[in-house]
């Protein structure tokens, strides 16, 4: 996905979705716009780099439907970032703006506090 508007473009994305009734929200975007994709209002989002043909996706739909099942009120997003390689998705995130810990959440699969 890269449109003109990339907030716009998600959130119609995620509209379309909605309309067809489907729970999981999922959306694909290109490396450049997490910062887009961060901006989205009103939705939590799980953010997770794939390599087309090499990423298995399973285990990250899994962490998805557990983290959305979890009991929060607002959607979650599960943002699938295609890159050509790992190092790519680690640029685009060193190219963001550095927020405070307070502003990150952990997100347990164990409830024993470990976090992704």
């Amino acid at each position: 996905m890269k449109p003109n508007n990339p907030i716009h473009a998600i959130l119609d994305a995620l509209a379309a979705q909605q309309r067809r009734g489907e729970t999981s929200l999922t959306v694909r975007i290109e490396p450049d716009l997490i910062q887009d994709a961060i901006n989205v209002p009103g939705y939590r989002k799980l953010f997770a780099p794939v390599i087309p043909g090499l990423t298995d996706t399973a285990p990250i739909y899994a962490a998805y439907e557990h983290m959305r099942q979890a009991g929060e009120t607002r959607d979650t997003i599960l943002v699938l970032v295609e890159c050509q390689t790992i190092r790519e998705f680690r640029e685009a995130l060193g190219r963001l703006p550095i927020r405070k810990s307070s502003e990150w959440r952990s997100f347990s699969t164990t409830g024993s506090g470990s976090s992704y």
